[in-house]
């Protein structure tokens, strides 16, 4: 039987058995190679968000409050999957399967268990990425439509707040778009050297240092053109409306901050006019170029970017652990951060 991984609460991870069900017409089972998970978002979720107090509601687009049959059965602890893409090899087909045949190799969304199971929709032809580039899909599709988001142009100053996976194709992506000056932001070491090979003109750590006023004098006393964060934290989100140039452009990728106490929009967000865009790529948003631009040509061309090697999510998947270990791996973007920027897992020996 194989075997998946699942948490409770992001502190234990433990390895779970589970049974696929026959297969559909038109999916797909996969024999697992590779798989990663997608860390802020994960943490997010399992340490506790929105959905566990409140319902979405997609023809309101509102959080409303939920019935207390709701609450009290969201907050029975539960064991959960993690994880974001897979990659492996086709072992079965549905009868009316089309676009795929046994032996292909594919990846897409799925959580880190040994088989996947899928519609044939969902997945994609690996065609020559990597696995380290194929579980950076995801962050640099939600890198492209922030970069978009921010209109980064030739000649602009960028500011990137949290190196993580989707920080970190931020920074490349803002070189590749042709800012002048692209400054990276993170306390942690690892993440910092990794920006600094890949794009970073300057990196500074948040705890030892005033980044804004760092960043004014780097830039002749103006600030950058666009600032994106990409951390959830909100002293960063305060530093990413403070580094900007007057009338300057924030854009704000993650889930959170869930406390606002350090964001003080009395000060440099009161006198200093800027614009605050929220980057949301999927939850049935058009793209702000539609209909030129669509979730699937901003998705294919996030894929292309890194196929054709002009962004690069080698180095970003790191650890990288063997299956059988992994549960112990996994913890430490809980609980030791700085040593982690996306966790790689391996299912081949």
């Amino acid at each position: 039987m194989p075997r998946e991984i699942v948490t409770q609460d992001g502190k234990a991870f433990s390895y779970r058995d589970y049974s696929l069900p026959a297969l559909g017409a038109h999916e797909v089972r996969v024999q697992v190679e590779f798989a990663a998970p997608k860390h802020g978002t994960e943490s997010h979720v399992i340490s506790g968000s929105a959905f566990n107090e409140k319902r979405w509601d997609a023809e309101l687009r509102l959080f409303v409050p939920r019935a207390k049959e709701e609450m009290e059965q969201s907050a029975a602890p539960t064991e959960r999957g993690i994880g974001n893409i897979v990659v492996g090899r086709v072992s079965a087909t549905g009868a009316e399967v089309t676009r795929f045949a046994v032996g292909d190799r594919v990846f897409g969304y799925g959580s880190i268990r040994e088989e996947h199971q899928a519609d044939e929709k969902s997945l994609r032809p690996l065609q020559g990425l990597s696995y380290a580039n194929a579980v950076c899909t995801d962050p640099a599709h939600v890198a492209l439509v922030a970069v978009r988001d921010g209109n980064i142009r030739i000649g602009d100053r960028v500011a990137i707040f949290g190196l993580g996976a989707i920080g970190l194709l931020t920074v490349q992506m803002a070189r590749a778009s042709g800012a002048r000056q692209v400054f990276a932001v993170d306390p942690f070491p690892l993440r910092r050297e990794y920006a600094s090979a890949h794009g970073a003109d300057c990196t500074y750590d948040p705890t030892s240092t005033d980044v804004a006023l760092e960043i004014k004098r780097a830039t002749g006393n103006a600030g950058v053109d666009v600032s994106v964060e990409t951390s959830g934290n909100g002293r960063a989100l305060h530093e990413a409306i403070r580094c900007i140039r007057q009338c300057g452009t924030v854009v704000h990728v993650p889930w959170g901050p869930k406390s606002a106490i350090d964001l003080h929009l009395d000060e440099e967000f009161h006198l200093n006019r800027p614009t605050i865009i929220g980057s949301q790529a999927v939850w049935d948003n058009p793209d702000r170029s539609h209909p030129l631009w669509t979730e699937e040509r901003a998705r294919q061309t996030a894929i292309d970017l890194l196929r054709d090697g002009l962004i690069t999510g080698e180095g970003i998947v790191t650890p990288i652990v063997p299956f059988d270990e992994a549960a112990q791996a996994l913890a430490a973007i809980f609980t030791a951060p700085e040593s982690t920027i996306k966790v790689g897992v391996s299912f081949t020996a």
